[in-house]
């Protein structure tokens, strides 16, 4: 682990750069996948009502810093296109968890232009202020959601992130999830379904998902970088701002009245041009809702269901797929179930990595350590549990049983954690992760071949 990744983690899970109280981790969670959503802000709602991410209930100067929305959907307010209006020109977001961020960011050649980002960063892939960038992300991340005051006055509002923090934690945001991309042609799965799902999902007359979602990625692919797509998405439904501007997309800085209709009723009603960057889809099923406006379901089913309806098929990106292909897209039946299975399987993949890389990290500071530092050895077993957690959460698979094999070893692996979280000493609680592994790495060997994950050094901090 170097130097750098932890001081950048420490940066963004305790600075709060003398704001509101926020971090970066008050939106983006280690414990629940980088993101928030309903469950997640239920849950801290019931345990601390005055965590910093609701303090605009709490200050005067920062009622408007959040909606309603924050607590009933999920959204976040976002002034994506600039302060100059903050009354009429704001929308609604999703949090996008910021995993795998090495394999997401490279903006789409295609695309260039003066006014393109140096990287795709947000839903819009203009998220960063300046360059655009992803070092850069911190400080519009600052400015707009830890400021102490509205006026969000740089030295007074808050402190801006050094030169030296802007690395740091551009470092520690880079080893986060995986730095890999898969082959899906050499990925084999032993469910059938969900094997017939990797095929639909790459066949170009059924799924098409790989063009955009190159091997269930972020990445186009005819150029393996992120490319900004007018899918449909932001039609319907949608959330509107209390003025009435939705969400248009990219492009909306500089312009001082709306320029799109977002909404296809024939009203100009939103800033931008329609688009927004392609999300991985590995890490998906366990980081709903879908889209940036939490609009589309809590299932990766009702999701890729998306696909199949008039807003999306009169899209520009499903026209280009047209005339690409010489056809309409036309899901079979049962595609959206076994493409669904087969994404259950990668998510859960890369859940029972994530745990084993955390529980291997507690073992060698067990058998290094001893019982120095015991709480880091826990507080790791922990976060190893809530990803087996979402792994047998994703292989629910909406009540079809899906490797009911593996969902039992990992409540052995559970059973194993709890008793090492418990144990007396090191060397019990040492012999406890070791079995731990050993039920977690069985239970991973039951979903196929070459799915092979590279993970960041990142995971391992909180």
């Amino acid at each position: 682990m170097s130097r750098e990744i932890c001081a950048g983690a420490d940066i963004f899970f305790r600075e709060t750069f003398e704001g509101n109280g926020r971090t970066c981790g008050s939106c983006h969670p280690v414990e629940n996948n980088f993101t928030i959503d309903i469950p997640f802000i239920d849950a801290l709602l019931d345990i601390n009502p005055f965590d910093p991410l609701f303090v605009y209930e709490e200050d005067a100067e920062l009622t408007d810093l959040e909606t309603y929305e924050l607590k009933t959907l999920g959204l976040i307010r976002e002034n994506i296109d600039g302060f100059d209006d903050l009354d009429g020109k704001y929308v609604m977001r999703g949090v996008p968890h910021t995993l795998s961020l090495a394999t997401t960011i490279a903006p789409d050649p295609a695309h260039e232009g003066a006014d393109m980002p140096l990287h795709r960063t947000g839903w819009s892939g203009d998220g960063a202020p300046g360059s655009g960038s992803l070092r850069d992300f911190l400080t519009g991340a600052v400015t707009q959601h830890l400021p102490k005051d509205l006026s969000r006055e740089a030295g007074v509002s808050f402190r801006p992130p050094t030169e030296e923090e802007l690395e740091l934690t551009l470092a520690y945001q880079l080893s986060l999830g995986r730095t890999n991309e898969l082959d899906l042609t050499r990925v084999k799965l032993t469910d059938p379904q969900a094997n017939e799902g990797r095929l639909a999902f790459l066949d170009p007359q059924r799924g098409r998902c790989n063009v955009c979602h190159s091997n269930a990625g972020a990445n186009h692919l005819d150029t393996g970088r992120n490319r900004n797509l007018d899918t449909g998405a932001r039609r319907a439904p949608a959330t509107g701002n209390s003025p009435g501007a939705f969400d248009g997309g990219f492009g909306g800085v500089g312009l001082s009245a709306p320029n799109i209709d977002v909404l296809g009723r024939g009203i100009l009603d939103g800033y931008g041009d329609g688009t927004f960057n392609t999300p991985p889809i590995i890490e998906a099923v366990d980081t709903p809702p879908f889209f940036h406006s939490n609009a589309f379901g809590d299932t990766i089913e009702a999701g890729i269901s998306f696909y199949g309806t008039a807003d999306f098929k009169q899209s520009p990106a499903a026209r280009e797929l047209e005339a690409r292909f010489g056809s309409p897209l036309q899901l079979r039946n049962g595609d959206i179930d076994t493409m669904g299975r087969f994404l259950r399987v990668l998510n859960a993949a890369f859940n029972l990595d994530l745990a084993k890389q955390r529980l291997q990290a507690a073992r060698v500071l067990a058998r290094r350590f001893h019982d120095t530092r015991d709480d880091v050895q826990k507080r790791l077993m922990e976060l190893a549990e809530v990803e087996i957690d979402d792994a047998l959460l994703v292989l629910d698979a909406n009540g079809a049983p899906l490797h009911p094999v593996s969902q039992y070893r990992l409540r052995q692996a559970k059973t194993e954690i709890a008793a090492a979280l418990s144990a007396a000493g090191w060397s019990a609680r040492e012999s406890r992760i070791s079995i731990a592994l050993l039920r977690v790495q069985n239970a991973r060997d039951q979903f196929g071949s070459n799915i092979t994950y590279q993970l960041g050094q990142g995971n391992l901090m909180y």
